[in-house]
């Protein structure tokens, strides 16, 4: 969200905001009846491994294509990102304009953690804005105690992954967390919301994770998965710095429901 220009991160905010209070099945958005109003078909095929999704300009109309052979199916988790991530791409005036001219080539999406991409970090910032909207998130998740129970509740409302929910609470959600992604013991990416505590941590991505951590003891222990809310000392992740913390840290780790990736979701009470 960092990396979105403010003009772009305006636009998006705006559009994906009014869409999701217009169309939308309780607190799910209703990404299909958006689609029919626009006059958006939605193709769905097996087009093997080339891509999740991708907006296609077809002479006179818009189609978006979607790859069953990935499991983007409207209906399921992973499909409603894709879809809303190409609904994105139809929005996002330079992205529309650019395909429709032919200026951009035609554009396949896919399902990634990290984009170097701008136009995909765009779109899936649109995708992430329309599917858990903050407003309605910060309504869903605020004066509650957190743990994964509040991520698990925000992916079934919103019908979004538990990866996705993770990863947008942390943007805008009503707690300060950090998420860490890690495979094999290794850290493959970090994200902090931004009142997490300004902390030294152990571990940098392509680093071990700290080994005193509880995803670090999950990794030392084969086959070993700790799924419950433990209790921590700063040192285990963290650098102690010149001014002492009084807040108790907790762990809870989860396992990707799309990266195949760990993720411990690190927190202060």
């Amino acid at each position: 969200m960092d990396l979105i220009p403010p003009k772009t991160w305006n636009e998006i905010t705006l559009i994906s905001s009014f869409l999701a209070d217009n169309f939308h099945n309780g607190r799910a958005t209703d990404l299909l009846a958006i689609c029919e109003d626009e006059e958006l078909q939605v193709c769905l095929d097996d087009y093997d491994t080339y891509f999740d999704g991708m907006l296609v300009w077809d002479t006179s109309r818009f189609f978006i294509h979607l790859n069953i052979a990935r499991g983007n199916i409207p209906v399921t988790n992973r499909g409603r990102f894709s879809l809303a991530h190409e609904i994105g791409h139809y929005f996002i005036d330079a992205h529309r304009l650019g395909i429709r001219s032919g200026k951009l080539p035609a554009h396949p999406s896919y399902s990634f953690l990290i984009h170097s991409d701008q136009m995909e970090r765009e779109a899936d910032f649109f995708a992430a804005s329309l599917l858990m909207p903050a407003e309605k998130l910060r309504r869903l998740t605020g004066g509650r105690k957190f743990s994964l129970d509040i991520i698990k509740e925000v992916s079934t409302e919103f019908k979004v992954s538990l990866t996705a929910a993770a990863i947008r609470f942390a943007e805008v959600g009503t707690h300060g967390i950090m998420l860490v992604f890690s495979e094999g013991g290794v850290v493959k990416w970090i994200k902090r919301s931004s009142d997490f505590l300004k902390l030294r941590i152990k571990c940098e991505i392509g680093s071990a994770v700290p080994t005193t951590s509880v995803v670090g003891e999950s990794f030392l222990k084969r086959n070993a998965k700790y799924t419950s809310v433990e209790k921590l000392d700063l040192e285990d992740w963290f650098y102690q710095g010149e001014w002492p913390v009084r807040w108790q840290l907790y762990e809870q780790c989860f396992y990707s429901d799309v990266y195949n990736y760990v993720i411990s979701i690190v927190w202060f009470k």
